[in-house]
């Protein structure tokens, strides 16, 4: 499910350029910046086996954290909406890591930069991680809409364009460029798909499926209900 280490690149994406779960990349961003500065301190100590144990882990969840959050740009929306809950666990996992490994660097350093590992510990206990309630609307409408695939197609052939409606809704995938977007995510996604992962070519091929069935005609409906009535935008706008 996650892109490959050697695809992710030094600089994390910009907060713009994440597409779902925005709130726990921005946060995981955050703690990844503020360990990788205290990352060269921390080495310039020499801690000794233990502390050189536990800046392996943070190094390895560093990358492991942005993996994650270069994930969220690149993804197709719907896939991401889909994964929501893996994300959600991925992302309190990262952070249990980071504090156990803080936690035993802290014994090995500095009164000063223990201080500092200490405070940064703190916030990290601080942090809730909760996908958002759109996107997890969004999600449960997509799994109805596969588990209906996987059992009965005439069931879910019923059910595909109210589901894919709602979740283009819930994900802004509201314009004919959002939609070729989207499209081309999933196609890339497929592109990157290894071959033992079937499962997953044809949950995004049931995606690209239905995108290229009702997508367009989904974003014409949406945009005629904008031009139509002048406070569409504006309730769209106080419901978000």
């Amino acid at each position: 499910m996650w892109i490959d280490a050697a695809e992710v690149s030094e600089t994390p994406p910009s907060h713009h350029a994440i597409k779902v779960h925005h709130l726990m990349c921005m946060e995981l961003i955050q703690f990844v910046t503020r360990v990788s500065i205290l990352l060269p301190e921390i080495e310039a100590v020499r801690p000794g086996c233990s502390g050189t144990e536990a800046l392996c882990r943070l190094n390895s969840e560093i990358d492991k954290a942005k993996t994650l959050y270069q994930h969220c740009s690149e993804y197709s929306k719907l896939y991401l909406a889909f994964t929501g809950d893996t994300i959600l666990s991925r992302c309190k996992k990262s952070r249990n890591m980071f504090e156990q490994s803080l936690n035993q660097v802290q014994n090995v350093v500095p009164v000063s930069l223990a201080a500092e590992i200490s405070q940064l510990i703190a916030e990290l206990r601080g942090v809730i991680f909760s996908v958002d309630p759109s996107e997890e609307e969004a999600g449960k409408v997509i799994k109805e809409l596969l588990h209906r695939y996987v059992n009965t197609t005439d069931s879910a052939e019923e059910y595909a364009f109210e589901a894919i409606q709602v979740a283009m809704w819930k994900l802004h995938i509201t314009s004919l460029k959002a939609l070729s977007i989207e499209k081309r995510s999933i196609k890339e996604m497929m592109d990157r798909v290894g071959e033992g992962e079937t499962t997953k070519r044809r949950i995004l091929s049931i995606f690209l499926k239905l995108l290229n069935k009702h997508g367009k005609s989904i974003v014409t409906e949406q945009t005629h209900k904008e031009d139509s009535d002048p406070f569409y935008n504006q309730c769209e706008l106080n419901s978000h």
